[in-house]
């Protein structure tokens, strides 16, 4: 079994910065801290545990278990209804590839994303990608992402044998990505509809790099060998 791991924005859809804006209004509402803006602050590639600890840090504010868990519910219940006021989108070519994958029993898909876990289902859910994805991996305990990704290593050696973890491909569009690959000696396609272009991706030792999912390579590249 091989089993593909997708990261979700960049990747899979764009939000146009709704979970940015919905963070900063988390904080704000959450805190009270006037005029708060998350402008200028790096989102890509990181996961959320390490971007709330950040901007309570901003404010002045302990990263404390409590303060991370207060901002993270607010942020939840703001971004479910400020995504469907952001004209966000589905990238290019992924329904058609996630169609085309989950039809290979051979495959195994999930994701593995910086995201929380409830955020990522938010988007997933509001973008009609869900239900291609029994599983997800989120940022919620790892402020450093190669540290997720062995942790979804281990989840996958636990569920399904040693075995299954040692044909992984990580799908995504920061050179992050790339590094939490090679974390857990699995392989990477990156795609240049993210932050990083073409040539950061393949400095940084992805596999494979594609412009977007509606290049053929993509599904060859996933699917070969199975």
């Amino acid at each position: 079994m091989r089993t593909l791991l997708f990261d979700i924005d960049g990747t899979l859809l764009i939000t146009r910065r709704a979970g940015g804006q919905a963070l900063a209004k988390a904080m704000r509402v959450e805190f009270q801290v006037q005029s708060f803006s998350t402008e200028g602050i790096s989102f890509a590639g990181r996961t959320d545990r390490d971007l709330t600890a950040e901007l309570l840090k901003l404010a002045n504010l302990e990263p404390s278990i409590q303060n991370v868990g207060r901002l993270r519910r607010r942020y939840s219940q703001i971004l479910r209804s400020a995504i469907t006021t952001i004209p966000g989108q589905v990238l290019p070519g992924v329904t058609e590839l996630l169609q085309q994958l989950s039809g290979k029993p051979q495959l195994a898909l999930a994701v593995m994303t910086g995201n929380f876990p409830e955020t990522a289902r938010i988007k997933l859910e509001t973008y009609g990608l869900m239900d291609y994805f029994p599983w997800l991996m989120g940022g919620d305990l790892d402020p450093v992402r190669c540290d997720m990704a062995r942790r979804t290593k281990r989840h996958i050696e636990s569920k399904h044998g040693v075995q299954a973890s040692q044909d992984i491909i990580v799908i995504g569009d920061t050179t992050n990505d790339v590094k939490c690959a090679r974390s857990i000696e699995a392989r990477c396609l990156a795609v240049c509809t993210g932050s990083d272009d073409r040539q950061a991706l393949q400095a940084a030792g992805a596999d494979c790099v594609v412009q977007d999912l509606t290049d053929p390579q993509a599904l060859q590249y996933l699917t070969e060998s199975i």
